[in-house]
């Protein structure tokens, strides 16, 4: 058992080393710009990073799919099966409903030896741009709404933004952008966080990334075709802004 511990900590920290040396390159390269860190253009999948100013890695992920806007809603709202399609989602639990918009949501994220599992209570509030009928589904980290549970590290602050607009000819444009301080635990060692840091900015890209490509299967259900909301508004034909031909492929321009 020793021996296996040994070679445990050497992978880990040769791992480490190669995390740090890549990611003093990528520091010199990136500055306060997007970049693209994985593009699939087979599935209409682009993911890019940006470094915020606390030093946090942020993610946006931009995919297309043939759905209507209460789908995409119906999907992002039937929390029990969300742990399908989010990655590194293993529970999602409403634990209040404020309106038929606005919900506190709890989730557990399991992460592989030798970390702790995180959780996180999110404020997520649904809302609808009456004239671009973009929809926006914001989630604020509110990590004190309900007491810590010691069996896993509270993500400590953090937001996720999903975005659906409509693009015509039955085609929405679907945005997935968050960061999160991964936080750290007396339960872990100040090493072992250090390597969880590391490794969440190597891999975060993984995240929006296979969440998205779930999505695009999980979102043709039938059952989430029939659901419908009364504050979701489908747009006119008129008014949707481009269309997409089969296969194609939009790349789209990101500002800060």
């Amino acid at each position: 058992m020793t021996q296996i511990n040994n070679i445990s900590f050497r992978i880990i920290l040769f791992t480490v080393l190669l995390i740090l040396n890549s990611s003093y390159v990528d520091a010199r390269k990136l500055g306060d710009n997007w970049r693209v860190v994985k593009e699939d253009k087979e599935n209409n999948i682009i993911i890019y990073y940006r470094t915020l100013e606390t030093g946090n890695t942020e993610f946006k992920g931009i995919t297309y799919i043939n759905s209507s806007l209460n789908s995409f809603v119906a999907l992002i709202d039937d929390f029990d099966k969300m742990p399908d399609w989010a990655y590194r989602t293993e529970k999602v639990v409403k634990l209040r409903q404020i309106s038929n918009k606005e919900a506190y949501v709890y989730t557990i994220h399991p992460m592989p030896w030798p970390f702790m599992s995180r959780d996180s209570v999110l404020l997520s509030h649904i809302d609808q741009n009456p004239q671009t009928y973009v929809v926006t589904v914001k989630g604020s980290a509110v990590p004190n709404y309900i007491p810590l549970n010691h069996d896993y590290v509270r993500i400590s602050s953090g937001e996720s933004f999903w975005q659906s607009t409509p693009k015509g000819n039955g085609t929405i444009e679907v945005v997935f952008q968050g960061y999160g301080e991964p936080g750290g635990s007396l339960s872990e060692s100040v090493f072992t966080s250090a390597i969880f840091r590391a490794l969440v900015k190597l891999y975060l890209w993984k995240l929006p990334y296979k969440t998205l490509k779930e999505m695009r299967q999980q979102i043709q259900n039938e059952k989430y075709h029939k659901r419908r909301f009364n504050f979701i508004q489908e747009p006119p034909q008129k008014v949707m802004s481009r269309v997409l031909t089969p296969g194609s492929f939009m790349i789209a321009e990101l500002k800060d």
